[in-house]
């Protein structure tokens, strides 16, 4: 009987030495194939991503062993994919795929870099995984038809798209993309009702009337073709739908300058509210870059927030003072709010910084002028015109003050000096005209005539010519 004990105990031994060692050997196999995996911490980038490589470096302490830390290996993922890391950030997908497979995040990011590469074998797979995995997400649909399309796979871009348009019935960008279907495969009549149901839902959608321009070109409607370029917006490209999953990865910059870059190109391609969010995250990194104030102020006027951009252009201008583009901007903008008081202080406090600046000088001369004081805009407009002899506005300025306060041979001298250099120049022409009239002088017929031959006449312009036929009955 004890002998029998003896045994159990021996035998149960055994069994837990040899399920201890196949659970060991088990993990260590878990932990070799993740060695294969895991991704590797990129170069350090020093001073230009203010804290990325710590930040990294602390992500990187999650998923060194295994089990893995899935959101520090998200975290690390995400910061090198909005940092420009791209190689390590494939490889953070990649795992990510294995160790999440249930997200759709991870393989429409990593399709969205291969896409970029242009390598669409192997993005294709990705996004058609990530519809599967988020069947409802608008944007995982646009992206597949986008790239089957690009890949002349037209059967699938237009199911792609036509689940998109049944997610969100009249989506301008679903629309556009069947219509770039049809049109591929020469349905010509099906693409044109597609991109005038877009043109109907979006007037403003660049891309649609552009197209729709050249589909009725290939139909033989010239006329139609030609009214619906002039209805095109901006220049005309076709600007994708935004993606909030990658939008997202805003939160991850840590280059201020990348940032900005771009911000920059939202603002241009006409998506300022797609800006604001990167630049905002710049901001935190960079609170005293002046361009990114600068940036922020024209995104926030796109979208007609005059108060808002106001005060990033004040900070843009309190920390670069002697720049004068961005103060430039700032005169523009208050003067179109008409706050008098701020325009005079910030064109006084221009001058102060940078003295030398003609510009800055034209606008204290027409702050001079127009508040009629005609002796201190003088001097303003003088400068200017000596330190930019290829403009004409401040010595057209210079010379209709001159004629105003009866120093016309003054005024006769600026514009014979400035036309020597611009013989063409319609305002410094019109201005003489408008002396000629005045005064009978015999050359105003001469130098009607010369501005009439310069350019498109302004209405002042005009308004001389038809006062010149009344009073001598004939054109010069």
């Amino acid at each position: 009987m004890l002998r029998s004990k003896y045994l159990s105990f021996a035998l149960i031994g055994l069994l837990a030495v040899a399920g201890g060692g196949w659970l060991v050997w088990h993990l260590q196999g878990d932990q070799r194939r993740w060695t294969a995996l895991r991704p590797a911490l990129p170069a350090p980038v020093g001073a230009d991503a203010p804290g990325l490589d710590a930040r990294l470096a602390q992500s990187a302490t999650g998923f060194t062993r295994w089990p893995v830390d899935r959101a520090a290996l998200a975290d690390f993922s995400q910061l090198c994919h909005a940092n420009g890391l791209l190689a390590e950030a494939m490889q953070g997908y990649r795992a990510l795929l294995v160790v999440d497979p249930a997200a759709a995040r991870w393989p429409h990011l990593l399709a969205e870099i291969l896409t970029g590469y242009g390598r669409l074998d192997e993005a294709l797979p990705l996004l058609q995984l990530a519809t599967r995995l988020a069947p409802a997400e608008p944007v995982l649909w646009h992206r597949l038809g986008e790239a089957c399309l690009k890949n002349n796979q037209l059967a699938e871009a237009g199911a792609a798209f036509a689940e998109l348009l049944r997610l969100q019935p009249g989506n301008v960008h679903a629309l556009f993309g069947l219509a770039r279907c049809d049109l591929q495969a020469g349905r010509l009549t099906a693409a044109r009702s597609r991109l005038q149901e877009a043109v109907a839902a979006q007037p403003d959608f660049p891309g649609a009337p552009s197209l729709l321009a050249t589909v009725f070109e290939r139909l033989g409607n010239p006329a139609a073709a030609e009214a619906t370029r002039k209805s095109v917006s901006g220049d005309g490209r076709y600007m994708g739908m935004p993606d909030p999953l990658a939008v997202d990865l805003a939160a991850y910059g840590h280059n201020p300058y990348a940032l900005l870059v771009a911000a920059s190109a939202e603002v241009s391609d006409g998506r300022p509210a797609r800006a604001i969010p990167l630049l905002e995250r710049a901001l935190v990194l960079d609170p005293n870059d002046a361009r990114l104030h600068r940036q922020l102020a024209r995104a926030r006027g796109w979208l007609g927030d005059r108060t808002a951009a106001r005060a990033a252009l004040e900070r843009a201008v309190a920390l670069a003072p002697a720049d004068e583009k961005i103060r430039g901007e700032l005169i523009v903008l208050l003067r179109e709010i008409r706050d008098l008081p701020a325009l005079e202080k910030v064109v006084a406090d221009g001058l102060a910084a940078t003295p030398d600046s003609a510009s800055l000088h034209f606008e204290a001369g027409l702050l001079a002028a127009r508040a009629g004081r005609l002796d201190e805009a003088i001097p303003h407009f003088e400068f200017a015109a000596r330190a930019q002899p290829g403009e004409s506005a401040a010595p057209c300025e210079l010379a209709a003050i001159y004629f105003g306060t009866g120093r016309a041979a003054a005024g006769l001298a600026v514009l014979d000096r400035l036309l020597q250099t611009q013989p063409a120049c319609q305002p410094a022409l019109t201005l003489l005209a408008r002396y000629g009239l005045e005064h009978g002088d015999p050359r105003t017929g001469q130098w009607l005539r010369q501005a009439l031959a310069a350019g498109q006449p302004s209405p002042a312009l005009t308004e001389l010519h038809q006062t010149y036929q009344r009073r001598h009955g004939a054109t010069p």
